[in-house]
């Protein structure tokens, strides 16, 4: 099952036997389900030796019997995270991102004074978690907020718990994907209720949950779903309205009405990537989760496939040979994608080597098909690494395949750094980077024409002027600071002499 699926495996068990007969067993690295201090230090003390061991990731609740059990506010959750942090960590050895606290939710259907304000301590609660533990993960089981409500006001009120339990740091969440909507998506009146009732703001002539319950008393999800908002819109804006809202179904349809109506490139440039870019900054305001993004994305690669199909590639041979790729250890390929259609419709030819690329391999690919260029996309901080370490590569080889670079994790000053080889020169055949799939284009554009070499030039020269302005700036901010007092001489140490050399047996001690 964990060679099948790229997710880690999760042990759930209440016995540590159990526990580490599958860490023993499992090929991979897996997450324990779970440690507290219900017990004091007993079921602690009874699996972190198989976790540290075995290198595995363990979720710990904020459970502690000398806090009560259950942990209701948010200075215990963090007080009881402290303490199993301790335990983890100073004594097992765990680095602290192999910990993933949950803060644990309460329920908020019953009324029960002692839980009215349980979602707002558990969002609290894992900020404060978050900003105490440095480097330790969260997640929650987010339901668990609106159990015992109608299958409408459960969906409403998950969504925006989760929305703001995400702003305040939550990691990972326990969800059905189906069963919970982007932020921006709900109605302002229902987002007004769900939020007074996770924060409790009651008055003398106001209950939330009252007002909230009373509101979905006669709503189904089956009735909400039933109709279709696109019916009446025109194909642009149905195509535009099911990227951002992760509808699938019927969007080739609807691509052959737009093509019908537009024309293919108009559809492409005016309506489809305008609608991505869209998704990309209801993602960047928060408004999105990952999860969201990656499912529009799936309705646009359906809509560039079907419109390929209308798409004439220019004619003649091609303008030049691009190896794409994902770099290693990141499965996201969204900016990639749509690099590809739009360089492979303006007359390039692109390798797509997919997601999860090891270096090697993109460099190997360049030089069998003798590629003009290579691209490479990151959408996360820790793979971004890469890019600069195929740089380094290319450099070692002796090889001179120019880099574009793009993706949500990468900048023009990320780029700066990760162009420089030997100890401070760019990379000779240029690091470029790519906000966006159109600048790709606009950049292969000037690296195939009759004077790429001296645009490859200027863009070295300007990025060394760069870094030298930005070397010189940090040098005067360092000669502002207060001097340090002078480090004392350093002279010879007297070295003491063993009082004996070789070895001893002491016997009856």
């Amino acid at each position: 099952l964990s060679q099948g699926v790229e997710a880690p495996l999760c042990i759930d068990s209440t016995e540590a036997d159990v526990i580490r007969t599958a860490l023993e067993q499992s090929p991979g690295r897996a997450v324990v389900n779970s440690i507290n201090l219900e017990n004091g230090r007993e079921r602690c003390d009874a699996v972190l030796p198989a976790v540290a061991a075995h290198g595995a990731a363990v979720i710990a609740l904020t459970i502690d019997r000398d806090l009560g059990g259950m942990c209701k506010t948010r200075e215990t959750k963090l007080e009881a995270a402290q303490k199993i942090h301790a335990i983890a960590v100073d004594e097992y050895g765990l680095l602290p991102s192999d910990l993933i606290f949950d803060a644990l939710t309460f329920t908020l259907a019953t009324g029960d004074e002692e839980f009215r304000k349980s979602a707002e301590e558990t969002i609290e609660g894992i900020r404060a978690i978050k900003a105490g533990l440095p480097g330790v993960l969260t997640t929650l089981g987010v339901s668990n907020v609106s159990f015992g409500l109608s299958p409408a006001a459960r969906a409403v009120l998950n969504s925006v718990f989760l929305h703001h339990c995400v702003e305040a740091g939550l990691d990972t969440a326990i969800i059905n994907p189906a069963h919970v909507k982007p932020y921006f998506e709900i109605p302002d009146d229902e987002r007004k209720l769900a939020n007074d009732l996770i924060f409790d703001r009651r008055t003398p002539e106001h209950d939330p949950l009252a007002a909230f319950i009373a509101f979905y008393e006669n709503t189904s999800m089956e009735v909400e779903s039933a109709v279709d908002p696109t019916a009446a819109m025109e194909p642009e804006e149905a195509l535009h309205w099911k990227i951002l809202h992760r509808k699938k179904d019927g969007v080739e349809e609807w691509i052959d009405r737009a093509v019908v109506k537009l024309g293919a490139v108009p559809v492409l440039n005016d309506v489809l990537l305008p609608a991505m870019k869209e998704v990309g900054d209801k993602f960047g305001a928060g408004e999105l989760i990952l999860p969201f993004v990656l499912q529009s994305a799936e309705v646009m690669k359906r809509a560039v496939a079907q419109l390929e199909n209308y798409l004439e590639k220019a004619e003649g041979q091609t303008k030049g040979k691009v190896v794409l790729a994902t770099v290693y250890g990141d499965v996201h390929d969204i900016g990639k994608s749509l690099v590809n259609t739009i360089l492979t419709n303006n007359g390039y030819t692109v390798y797509d080597l997919g997601k999860q690329v090891p270096v090697n391999t993109i460099i190997e690919k360049a030089q069998e098909v003798g590629a003009d260029a290579i691209g490479l996309s990151a959408l996360l901080v820790s793979t971004s690494k890469q890019m600069p370490l195929c740089a380094q590569e290319l450099h070692k080889r002796g090889l001179s395949y120019p880099l574009l670079v793009g993706g949500a994790a990468i900048n023009p000053s990320f780029v700066r750094g990760a162009a420089l080889v030997d100890g401070g020169t760019p990379f000779p055949a240029g690091m470029f980077y790519c906000k966006d799939a159109f600048e790709g284009l606009s950049t292969m554009d000037s690296l195939m024409a009759e004077n790429g070499t001296e645009f490859v030039r200027e863009h070295n020269e300007e990025m060394l002027r760069r870094s030298a302005a930005y070397a010189e700036a940090k040098s005067k901010a360092k000669g502002m600071r207060p001097a340090s007092r002078e480090n004392p001489a350093v002279g010879p140490a007297d070295v003491p002499t063993p009082p004996f050399w070789g070895w001893k047996v002491l016997a009856n001690l």
